[in-house]
């Protein structure tokens, strides 16, 4: 087991952006949007049942389509996409910018580059009303020891360790989308700090602001990887944990791109 955190200098590119994307309107929002999505996209849109579910759909593909559409000076309904061997979703052919995308309750959160592969999560920081119940299939053993101990030390004061867990969550879901090869079977061979993660989640709060942007905002996390396949597939990977809406968590993650 590898002793050293990575990710160790904490370089941010520049060419990196992010937005948050509030999800409202959800009655109206898919009929709204319809111009803007594809046949596929409608396809995708008209099997989901639930109006939430829609509505997240719609608006955050939307959003992907315009920004995307500004980045290549194309109108939005122009953008194709296509996924590559893995099931990973990039443009159409594989060219820049790379791009990810997470939604959930009111909340979207998009990521894209030139330069890096990028992963974003978000979360409801109650997804999981009973967490422990997955610490054994998703966490290290480190980060087992680390969230124990925190339940005890937090009892009162500060996040709650269920809190911290979706919050360590996220980063782990953000590491594996930039990754994007598949290699989720060795959720459990990762560990990011915990006790870094507790320390940021009481350092963003109260921060987040969607207006602006929250990448340099971010603080960044350690992470280490016992499985050697995974530690090589993930060399050069960068972390942040992000300001978030209240009741949210949310991730950044990227890798060389190559």
């Amino acid at each position: 087991m590898s002793t050293d955190w990575g990710a160790c200098h904490f370089v941010m590119p520049m060419s990196l952006a992010l937005q948050f994307i509030r999800i409202s309107d959800a009655s109206s929002a898919p009929a709204r949007l319809a111009s803007r999505l594809s046949a596929d996209e409608h396809f995708r849109l008209g099997a989901l049942h639930k109006e939430e579910d829609r509505a997240r759909f719609a608006v955050v593909r939307a959003t992907l389509r315009d920004v995307l559409g500004r980045e290549l000076g194309v109108p939005p309904d122009r953008v194709a996409f296509e996924v590559d061997a893995q099931g990973r979703p990039r443009l159409a052919g594989g060219g820049p910018p790379d791009f990810n995308v997470s939604h959930a309750g009111h909340w979207g959160l998009l990521a894209y580059s030139p330069d890096v592969r990028v992963g974003v999560d978000i979360e409801r920081l109650n997804a999981l009303p009973e967490p422990r119940s997955s610490w054994d299939v998703c966490l290290h053993a480190e980060e087992q020891r680390a969230l124990l101990m925190l339940s005890f030390t937090l009892s009162g004061h500060g996040p709650r360790a269920d809190e911290i867990f979706h919050w360590a969550w996220s980063l782990k879901e953000a590491i594996f989308k930039a990754l994007g090869t598949g290699l989720q079977d060795s959720l459990t061979a990762l560990s990011v700090d915990v006790d870094a993660v507790a320390r940021a989640v009481t350092a963003v709060e109260g921060r987040f602001d969607a207006a602006i942007p929250s990448v340099t905002a971010g603080y960044a996390i350690p992470w280490r990887a016992d499985d050697p396949v995974l530690a090589e597939a993930l060399h050069g990977l960068e972390l942040r944990l992000l300001p978030a809406p209240p009741g949210y968590s949310a991730a950044l993650a990227w890798l060389p791109q190559g």
